[in-house]
């Protein structure tokens, strides 16, 4: 009897071990649709979230006021925008790029986004973004900020059919978006004074960019072109009488202990930029990364906010030399110098259309587009210009 239960036992534990097993195995082989769905949503949302890490790289120094006024925001809202779902990878004043070799290392894959792209040193590949360092008679940081906006962004066809946009950027496979600008450009100098039109001549002037050549030389100085990181240890040594730039990016560069002197109202352009991609990285991102990082750019380029870091910047620097800096206008000049500047104001207007319009471009409509978007913004140009039709 004893064994008989025994054996009873043993026949029904291993009839409740097979059970066990098989439903074991029923669930594992066959997942119930409720869990597939679980499973594939797990692994969508893995897929949704997966961090974006973009490579981002400047030449210029971390505490340039485009940075500062600008970029850094704009990242910063993308990334919070994005739920952290694309974070960058940042490099400043030139450790892994020099500035103006942007472009050249977006195409090699170096970066994935240029802070910025240096298009005023490149006018072969960019020849009409150079327009927006053409002398003004009237202008500033609100005016140039919504010019450049609407010049960037413009619908008119300049050429075959063509918008800026299209020639400039879609053009050089590129995927940008306008910076902000600051005051105009002046001329600064470590001492030499302008009373005279002789007293342009052989006056050694730094410029970045071809229009700016072309304005220097029409004043009867003499250009030297250079990159503006290497203008300070020109000045310093006496290599340069000054450069142009706005009174705002002195102290980016160190400049407020050189500049002794400063001649304005010929306002000598603004120094814009754009920054982005290539075309095939943009691409590349998910189109609600897209949406956030377009309409970021967009709004905070013409912010009141960055217009008014731009200004302040300005005013710290004028407060900062108070005394120990000599600022005059052309309208404190003899009237013979006056006119003098003015009209090579003028003939920097009309040789760099011609240029243009001999290389094949269309200087005169985007000059004629440029004059009007000025004008709408608040701006002036010299009288002759207003007649080109």
């Amino acid at each position: 009897m004893r064994k008989m239960k025994h054996g009873f036992l043993l026949t029904v534990l291993s009839l409740i071990a097979l059970l066990v097993i098989g439903c074991s195995s029923n669930q594992s082989s066959t997942p119930s649709s409720e869990n597939n769905e679980s499973d594939a949503n797990n692994e969508g949302n893995n897929q949704t979230e997966e961090t974006i890490v973009i490579r981002a790289s400047t030449g210029l120094p971390a505490q340039h006021v485009w940075l500062e006024s600008f970029i850094y925001g704009w990242m910063e809202r993308v990334e919070e925008e994005s739920n952290g779902r694309v974070q960058f990878d940042l490099y400043t004043g030139g450790e892994l790029v020099p500035l103006g070799g942007e472009f050249d290392a977006l195409n090699a894959g170096t970066i994935d986004l240029a802070l910025p792209v240096m298009h005023l040193y490149d006018p072969h590949r960019f020849p009409l973004s150079e327009i927006t360092m053409i002398p003004l008679t009237v202008s500033g940081t609100e005016v140039v900020n919504n010019a450049y906006h609407n010049l960037v962004y413009s619908d008119r066809e300049l050429q075959d059919g063509k918008t800026f946009y299209e020639l400039e950027m879609e053009a050089n496979g590129l995927k940008v978006w306008a910076m902000n600008a600051g005051e105009p450009y002046v001329i600064n100098t470590v001492g030499k004074e302008f009373k005279s039109p002789a007293d342009f001549n052989n006056a050694r002037i730094r410029t970045g960019s071809r229009l700016s050549e072309m304005f220097v030389n029409n004043l009867g100085a003499t250009s030297i072109s250079m990159p503006q990181t290497d203008s300070y240890d020109a000045l310093s040594r006496g290599a340069l009488d000054g450069n142009l730039m706005s009174v705002g990016d002195w102290l980016s560069w160190g400049f407020q202990d050189l500049i002794k002197y400063v001649l304005e109202g010929a306002n000598i352009g603004h120094f814009t930029s754009v920054f982005g991609m290539t075309q095939e990285k943009w691409d590349s991102l998910p189109a609600d990364i897209q949406e956030i990082m377009d309409t970021a750019a967009k709004e905070l380029q013409i912010a009141q906010e960055a217009n008014d870091y731009m200004l302040a910047t300005d005013i710290e620097v004028r407060e900062l030399v108070e005394g120990e800096v000599v600022f005059e206008t052309i309208n404190d000049l003899n009237d013979e110098t006056r006119d003098h500047i003015m009209a090579a104001m003028e003939k920097t207007w009309f040789s760099w259309i011609d240029l243009l319009e001999e290389q094949g471009s269309p200087g005169k409509e985007v000059a004629k587009l440029w004059r009007d978007l000025i004008i709408e913004a608040g701006g002036d140009v010299p009288e002759k210009i207003k007649e080109i039709e």
